[in-house]
């Protein structure tokens, strides 16, 4: 078996890799990536058998939409199936049977030239061949995308553009901005900072253990980090409530409640139903919007599907979703009040409060099961790692900008910051709950001012309280 093969486009051509790989009959996967963008060429037998990409308008199901070959809603609901069972798009289609496996390898075929030529234009890119990837043909429309063929359509491409210039997506360097905290001598100079003042006597004579661990910690978050997003299993009692409303009569207004009490559930229905839209103006940001947005079939196959007893589900026992979920309703609760004394949207900003614990949860995950010793050390780590998380998290998810800020906060805030992030620090210093992830905090004396002002005001407060006490009670938390 060939070894896996990887380098920088600018020494190695796409032109001469294609040629490569289908002189020499190779299967395998080449992965492609500039800035935050990554395009995936599955090959079988030296021909190209599928492309991928993680830009929104380069995937097939957003193609379709775009063309018109189908409706947004079906669309949608496909979607809904594989965001939710890992089933390949193109398998769902055709088993289906909502378009024929000719008219579908047509609209593939023209996606992937479209983007594989357009691949021709990138600077700095890299690569690797993983010959080891098994490629499933579903489309068997490799026949007619060979990579001679494909060599001279691109360098055709680049000599008709040649005359203008053209300035693709990405970084010119090939990584995606926050890759670069994890070069070596970044992840060093991060080191020394946050061991800086720390008082443990221990620290000292523990340096090169501690470096070690941050190195693993720091190594495992950048591959946690490069992985694709996968929908999070939503809580167990969220899914037993679903299945009731859907047995019964699948009211979306239902369900959307539902998702209100789940930030699992709310992030996964924002995603699928931003996977459509491709412009940062039109994208959604609360769940009701996300319903509106794919429509009662969708909604419905999705929660079905998550909710279904063979999908994995988050125990509302366990105790660190417990705390996140306490801290997730708590402060939601109090922003949904805080935002209507403010003139703020409220849906928006119970949103927001909702789902900003999950920017860290898959953080603190590993960190638990990471052999990093517990203290200051650790403490700090995690709120140098954390609003990185969140912020790449949002962009997988294809989150609007409002959320994007939330979820990678890094919790200092003042009148400068954004209206939703003012509004979060706001509930959360008014809400009572268990907190998780790092502390938002303020020397802003306007803020300070807001706050005191909201705090003395006894219709805010109680209200907080009462909502609070009461999804408590519903939930059993």
């Amino acid at each position: 078996m060939p070894k896996q093969l990887s380098g920088s486009l600018d020494t190695f051509t796409l032109a001469d890799l294609l040629q490569w790989l289908e002189i020499n009959g190779l299967s395998g996967r080449l992965a492609v990536s500039r800035g935050e963008v990554r395009r995936t060429i599955d090959f079988k037998g030296g021909s190209v058998a599928f492309v991928t990409s993680t830009k929104p308008d380069e995937r097939l199901g957003a193609f379709l939409a775009s063309r018109g070959i189908l409706p947004r809603e079906a669309i949608y609901k496909v979607l809904a199936e594989s965001f939710a069972t890992g089933r390949q798009v193109t398998r769902i289609l055709l088993e289906d049977r909502l378009l024929s496996r000719e008219a579908l390898a047509e609209a593939a075929e023209r996606l992937a030239t479209q983007v594989l030529l357009d691949l021709f234009h990138w600077s700095g890119a890299r690569f690797e061949f993983d010959p080891a990837f098994k490629s499933d043909d579903v489309l068997q429309i490799h026949l007619s995308l060979r990579g001679q063929v494909l060599a001279f359509q691109g360098a055709k491409s680049v000599d008709d553009s040649a005359r203008v210039p053209v300035i693709g997506p990405g970084a010119d360097d090939g990584e995606a901005p926050w890759e670069r905290e994890f070069h070596p001598e970044t992840l060093a100079a991060t080191f020394w900072s946050l061991a800086d003042d720390i008082s443990d006597s221990s620290f000292a004579a523990t340096t090169r253990d501690r470096y070690y661990v941050f190195s693993l910690f720091s190594d495992q978050v950048r591959q946690r980090l490069r992985e694709p997003f996968r929908v999070f299993p939503i809580f167990d009692d969220s899914a037993l409530m679903a299945t009731a409303v859907l047995e019964e009569d699948g009211d979306p207004a239902r369900l959307v409640q539902i998702a209100a009490l789940d930030p699992f559930l709310t992030l996964n229905l924002l995603y699928l139903a931003n996977s459509l839209r491709l412009t940062r103006n039109d994208l959604v940001g609360t769940a009701r919007d996300a319903a509106d947005v794919m429509g009662d079939d969708a909604l419905r196959t999705f929660i079905t599907l998550l909710s279904a007893p063979s999908s994995p589900k988050t125990s509302s026992a366990e105790r660190m979703e417990r705390v996140v979920r306490r801290s997730s309703l708590s402060t939601a609760m109090a922003a949904l009040h805080v935002a209507k004394s403010c003139g703020r949207d409220a849906e928006a900003s119970y949103t927001a409060a909702l789902v900003e614990p999950l920017g860290g949860y898959d953080l603190l995950k590993l960190l638990l099961v990471a052999d990093f010793p517990p203290g200051a050390f650790r403490a700090r780590t995690l709120q140098r790692f954390r609003p990185l998380f969140g912020r790449v998290l949002a962009r997988k998810l294809n989150l609007p900008r409002p959320l994007e800020e939330v979820l990678g906060s890094e919790g200092r805030i003042t009148k400068r910051s954004s209206g939703t992030e003012q509004t979060l620090f706001l509930a959360k210093q008014l809400s009572r709950a268990d907190q998780i992830g790092h502390e938002w905090t303020s020397e802003d004396p306007a803020l300070a001012d807001q706050f005191h002002a909201l705090a003395e005001t006894t219709d805010v407060t109680t209200a907080i309280e009462r909502d609070v006490a009461s999804v408590f009670e519903l939930l059993r938390l």
